[in-house]
């Protein structure tokens, strides 16, 4: 039998300290945030994982989902760039 894990939050694995916190806030699933900003379940993985660069676009609409600016959110980065 496959076991799948499940994640507490969706956003437990987040290297980003306080956009973690802000999206968990939020109530927002990965899929639902995903549907706000127009891409992929997997671009938002990958964005909260520091896997890619995220455009200007989606931070301006973290920005305005979350009520925080782009400094508060990825300052204390722990990315893996």
């Amino acid at each position: 039998m496959l076991r799948v894990h499940r994640s507490k939050t969706p956003y437990e694995r987040c290297v980003y300290p306080v956009l973690k916190e802000a999206l968990e806030k939020t109530d927002l699933s990965q899929i639902q945030l995903a549907k706000e900003c127009g891409v992929a379940q997997s671009t938002i993985i990958r964005w909260t994982f520091g896997d890619c660069e995220c455009t200007v676009k989606f931070l301006l609409k973290l920005e305005e989902i979350t009520g925080k600016p782009f400094r508060e959110l990825f300052g204390g980065c722990e990315g893996r760039r």
